[in-house]
This record gives structure tokens, C-alpha cells and sequence, in this order.
């Protein structure tokens, strides 16, 4: 079944006159307008379950928790979450939510990654109100998704991305959120932090981020070391620690 899968497109189908669902492997046709493809069944390919009919599996009572629904549905994650991350290069953030959206159109839960995917697109535009906007939908309400450091340093990021007056204020209320969530920090944030001294020339605040780094026993990656060698005063304090 694995191999019939792979590379392939499905879509469920209501089987007329039963209480059947068809999942159909179907063939890319063409273009829509707005870029999205429509698709066909394509007979040449069905697996036995229950009864083929050009290329349909007939599923009895199929749920969410059958096993090719659930690869149907973790495929097309993944492919979401790489136009997703396409759209935030492009910076084009409205794009990226709108093919999150899509999913949740399709009945598909959208994961952590691509949802902070979403939110780095809008920080890549420089568009933090919307990066903001959509963190509060998708992990300020109930226990749909939380998020972890990486959502957290993709906020930081954003917030440093002006390195003439960086949002500092923004910055601490995202460490203390994350204390209060029980995030324990890595190099991921300490050195979005670093990356944001470094670039507005802030040596002092700069070793603070390295003094706490020392005292919670992260040690420096090679990012860390990338951020700091081109600023003498953090290079040696480095140096001085680790």
C-alpha cells in the first residue's frame, strides 16, 4: 500500500446511495487561477479495500483514525507546510495563511511547525501586527496548539528585526512567558538575542545574554560563535566564559 501511495494525490469521496467513503488516487489536471490544481481519479491505481471501482478504495465507515487517512493527511502537511515556507521567502504572508486555512478547510489539524511557519513568513515581511494577529489565533485560545521556543524565537526575531531601536520591552514579556510556560532556553533564543546585540551594537546587553547562557550551562554552537566574531568586546567575553 506504501508504494501505490507514494507520489500520489487522494481525496475522500462519498460513495452515492451508501454510507461508504472513497479514498480516490487522482492525477494533477491543471491550474486554477489562483495557482491551486484541480485533480481527477485516476483509474490506473486502487488498492483493494472492501471493493475498487476505477481506482476508488471503498472504505466502510472510515474514520479519522484509518491508517490512510492518516497518511493522506500527514502528506499533505508536509507539502502545505513547504509552500508555507516557499510564501515567507517570497514574503508573501497572506499567502502562507491562506494555505494554512486551507488545510483546516480540508479537515486537516495544522501542527505546530507549520503554524509557526506562518508566523515567520509574517515576521520575513516585517509585518509583526500580523505576526501577532495569528499568534493569538492559532495558540492564544484553548489547547488547540502550544507553542514552543522555536515559535517563541521567531517572535524575538521579529521584534529585533529594527536594529536601530529593537523592542525590547516586546523581547522581555516573551522570556517571561516562556518562564512561566516552563520553556527552559537554548542557543535558539539566546542567540536570536545575540544576533539582535550584535547587529544594534549592544555589547552590554551582549554579555548578559552570554553571563546567563554561562549560568544555565548552554554552551555556545557555532552559530554562536558566527553571531560574535565580528564584535571584539563579545568575542572576548566568550572566550572569558566558555
Amino acid at each position: 500500500a506504501a508504494a501505490m501511495l507514494r507520489g500520489q494525490t487522494m481525496v475522500t469521496r462519498k460513495v452515492p446511495g451508501t454510507s461508504r467513503t472513497a479514498l480516490c488516487f487522482c492525477t494533477l489536471q491543471g491550474s486554477r487561477r489562483d495557482g491551486s490544481s484541480y485533480a481527477r481519479v485516476a483509474p490506473r491505481r486502487c488498492l483493494r479495500a472492501g471493493g475498487t471501482q476505477r481506482g476508488i478504495i471503498l472504505l466502510a465507515g472510515v474514520s479519522e483514525d484509518d491508517e490512510l487517512v492518516k497518511m493522506y493527511n500527514t502528506k499533505a502537511l508536509i507539502q502545505a507546510t513547504k509552500r508555507i515556507k516557499q510564501h515567507g521567502k517570497e514574503r508573501q504572508p497572506n499567502m502562507a495563511i491562506r494555505t494554512l486555512a486551507d488545510l483546516a478547510s480540508q479537515g486537516i489539524q495544522p501542527d505546530r511547525i507549520a503554524a509557526t511557519a506562518v508566523i515567520d513568513a509574517c515576521v520575513a515581511s516585517n509585518n509583526m501586527d500580523l505576526a501577532e494577529n495569528v499568534f493569538a489565533e492559532l495558540f492564544g485560545k484553548g489547547d488547540l496548539m502550544q507553542p514552543d521556543e522555536v515559535t517563541y524565537s521567531v517572535l524575538i526575531k521579529g521584534y529585533g528585526q529594527d536594529f536601530r531601536s529593537p523592542k525590547w520591552g516586546k523581547i522581555r514579556q516573551m522570556l517571561q512567558t516562556m518562564e512561566v510556560d516552563g520553556i527552559e532556553l537554548t542557543t535558539c533564543t539566546y542567540n536570536s538575542l545575540l544576533e539582535i546585540c550584535a547587529a544594534s551594537n549592544d555589547w552590554q546587553r551582549g554579555m548578559q545574554v552570554l553571563d546567563q547562557m554561562h549560568d544555565t550551562q548552554v554552551l555556545p554552537d557555532q552559530m554562536t560563535m558566527e553571531i560574535v566574531k565580528k564584535r571584539k568586546t563579545l568575542r572576548a567575553h566568550l572566550r572569558k566564559l566558555f
